[in-house]
């Protein structure tokens, strides 16, 4: 969502997943209005990141497009795999990037929207007129949530140390970013419900085996 807010700002041009495994999809401003013009731009512009994908990054991704700040969205998961090795280690020793380490200190909650976004809803997020999807109650196995709570600490780690160099969000974001204050929109719509009981199924379970645990922490605010 953060990606959407950034682009109601317009002093700021916000791509979203551009560097994945797949075929490019979120990336925006001219580059977005080529790929409704042209029906293969996107297919190109793809071979075109994955032949060179430093290149890709300083020609393509942080081309201002006439705005004062450029960014994009990089999950952990795609800055880690082989064929993204030169690119993360260009962003890693280029210290004139400026980080925003978005992270959930519940990690229940954190895999609770992943596991349904993945396996029931198929979709992350609603824009404003479309139905938000009904979730039904779920049931979470207590050894995946542990290995993903012990998965996702590892990752933020590693990030830490990636990227200690760099400044990241102190402040507020908009003055960290160097543009002007103020205030941010998106017609996105969160999905989910709050309360973990009510999407849970099997909740006092889960809560009982992690009971104790330095994970038991997230199953208080449920």
């Amino acid at each position: 969502m953060l990606v959407h807010l950034l682009r109601s700002h317009p002093e700021i041009c916000s791509h979203s997943e551009v560097f994945t495994p797949d075929r490019i999809t979120g990336i925006t401003g001219s580059y977005r209005k080529k790929s409704r013009e042209q029906a293969d731009f996107l297919d190109r512009l793809s071979r075109e990141r994955d032949r060179d994908p430093i290149k890709f990054l300083y020609k393509i991704v942080l081309d201002p497009q006439e705005k004062k700040v450029v960014g994009f969205k990089l999950k952990h998961n795609e800055l880690v795999l082989p064929e993204f090795k030169a690119l993360r280690e260009e962003i890693a020793n280029d210290l004139d990037f400026r980080i925003i380490h978005l992270r959930r200190e519940n990690l229940l909650r954190r895999f609770l929207s992943h596991y349904i976004a993945n396996r029931v809803t198929h979709t992350t997020l609603a824009v404003q007129g479309q139905p938000i999807p009904e979730v039904p109650p779920v049931r979470l196995d207590p050894r995946e949530c542990q290995r993903d709570f012990e998965t996702t600490l590892k990752r933020d780690a590693e990030f830490r140390e990636l990227f200690a160099r760099h400044r990241r969000k102190m402040a507020a974001l908009l003055d960290f970013l160097g543009v002007s204050p103020r205030e941010l929109t998106t017609t996105t719509k969160k999905l989910g419900n709050d309360n973990l009981r009510n999407v849970i199924s099997n909740f006092d379970e889960l809560r009982s085996y992690f009971a104790g645990s330095s994970f038991s922490k997230f199953f208080e605010d449920a």
